[in-house]
């Protein structure tokens, strides 16, 4: 793909790096020539796309930048304000058929995620939640990602008081939401009925909202 990206600081300089190693053809813009230094002389990679100078939001310094011929759009400046104005340029404007952008403030995601349809990841959420699940140290997790929506699938090792009782006893932490049972061989069993007898050795699994 044809990926734009908007923004490089040690984010927007890594999805870079990364974006080019698996073939992409990539080019970023920042506001500031120090920032695209960042893409120089770390581990011997050298950065072969378009570096460009420019305001984010100035429509024709995002036309320099090459956005009008881009298949996908990632902005990851360090204000969210600028992102959202980005990536609404990018996706109205331009009709970049997929545009994302990183934002600080959760109750922004949510409020242009759902009034906008903007595509977006809330690094705060994303902190949050991964210091909490390291803080518990008999819980381990996974994480899946649709569309705008990451989902954290947490597994808690069966009491011996709940073994050979119904999943439906297990009452989830507020804000979770009970997923299943991960039996000793690896299957999975979702929480529907008939709700799965739970053995020693399961883990609960949990799903939640990360971001």
């Amino acid at each position: 793909m044809n990926i734009l990206v908007v923004g490089c600081g040690r984010a927007g300089a890594n999805i870079v790096r990364i974006l080019e190693q698996m073939g992409h053809e990539v080019s970023v813009m920042d506001s500031s020539p120090d920032e695209l230094q960042r893409l120089e002389g770390v581990d011997g990679y050298h950065f072969s796309g378009v570096a460009a100078v420019g305001i984010p939001i100035d429509i024709d310094d995002l036309r320099q930048a090459g956005i009008e011929t881009c298949d996908a759009v990632a902005v990851a400046t360090p204000d969210d304000s600028v992102n959202i104005m980005v990536a609404q340029i990018a996706k109205n404007i331009f009709h970049v058929p997929r545009v994302i952008t990183r934002v600080t403030d959760p109750a922004l995601k949510n409020f242009f995620t759902k009034e906008f349809g903007l595509r977006t990841v809330c690094t705060t959420n994303l902190t949050v939640e991964s210091m909490l699940l390291g803080l518990l140290d008999d819980q381990e997790s996974r994480s899946v990602t649709i569309g705008a929506t990451t989902t954290a699938f947490v597994t808690v090792p069966v009491s011996l008081r709940d073994v050979g009782h119904s999943l439906n006893r297990i009452r989830p932490p507020e804000g979770d939401l009970l997923y299943g049972v991960l039996r000793a061989d690896t299957t999975v069993e979702l929480a529907v009925e008939p709700m799965p007898v739970l053995e020693e050795g399961d883990q609960i699994i949990f799903a939640r909202i990360a971001d």
